[in-house]
């Protein structure tokens, strides 16, 4: 039977990839490390409780509230089930709603026993799933500002951890499609872990250190906003903001083919590591304010 819940995981998890490359890419804005952050949350949830689904193990999910004869009649069905992934594909939309499932948390309490002896002796994904849960938690349900949400410390903890977690991923596919069973892949040709254009592929070497500025100056993008911009540059509009510097690269600019919010999200980054730096200069002779740019890179 289809595992039902790949299709989901496994979009989530590119998203993850795009995500990440990025941050490293230098598009570490809000914005970015959120979407990050959420797609591998929600990848790394799906996948875990696809393999309980997998096992027939019925704490993935259960009846909230079983007091009525339709919960009821619901939930003993749910405990007679032989294949729980065909058994969530046979239900209405309604009664999937009558349904809780597993919490991250317990997820992470079971982690070993689900990857089993796919991690290494002595080791486990703990400390990279509570870091992940607790992003998550605060992106969700409290305040986060830039500069503090994702650190450059815990970027590089999860980007090692998606390493870790692909090769276990990658070591459950098998060629010739064989195992279904036991596999949490739909297509086999389509997974593919081999082929150097898949995009659900994660394969490259953990990062010893990582830092966002560093990122932003080793980006081919910034690189040319700055052959642009180069020099100081004065104008009469009152400030400079991320916004309207970008506006006017990809306006006046054709030398620059990058979408509008890959540019502003470079910028954004630049102005916050003061690569570029907005001063303003009042004229002595009429009074008016100009705002000068000014390139550190």
């Amino acid at each position: 039977m289809k595992p039902i819940l790949m299709d989901n995981a496994f979009e989530s998890w590119a998203a993850a990839i795009r995500y990440c490359n990025d941050i490293k890419g230098g598009k570490a804005t809000l914005q970015y490390q959120k979407n990050f952050v959420s797609s591998l949350h929600n990848a790394v949830e799906l996948i875990m409780k696809q393999m309980l689904l997998n096992n027939n193990n019925r704490d993935v999910a259960w009846v909230r509230k079983r007091k009525d004869k339709v919960k009821a009649k619901l939930s003993q069905d749910y405990s007679n089930a032989t294949d729980l992934n065909r058994f969530f594909t046979t239900l209405s939309d309604e009664e999937l709603s009558k349904f809780e499932t597993i919490h991250f948390n317990d997820l992470i309490e079971l982690h070993q026993d689900l990857f089993g002896k796919n991690l290494m002796k002595g080791t486990s994904f703990e400390s990279e799933l509570s870091l992940l849960q607790k992003l998550r938690n605060n992106e969700t349900h409290f305040f986060i500002r830039q500069g503090s949400f994702l650190s450059e410390e815990n970027f590089l903890e999860l980007h090692n951890f998606m390493i870790r977690f692909y090769k276990i991923v990658k070591s459950w596919w098998s060629e010739d499609g064989n195992d279904l069973e036991q596999s949490i892949f739909l297509w086999w040709d389509w997974f593919s872990p081999d082929k150097d254009d898949n995009t659900y592929r994660f394969e490259c070497e953990p990062l010893q250190d990582f830092s966002y500025e560093s990122a932003v100056r080793n980006s081919k993008l910034a690189k040319d906003i700055v052959e642009i911009l180069k020099g100081n540059h004065q104008c009469g509009a009152p400030n400079f903001s991320p916004y309207d510097i970008a506006f006017n690269l990809i306006n006046e600019h054709n030398g620059l083919s990058a979408p509008f919010d890959e540019v502003l999200a470079i910028v954004y980054m630049m102005q916050s590591l003061k690569i570029i730096i907005v001063d303003e200069i009042i004229n002595d002779e009429s009074g008016e304010v100009y705002s000068t740019i000014k390139i550190l890179l």
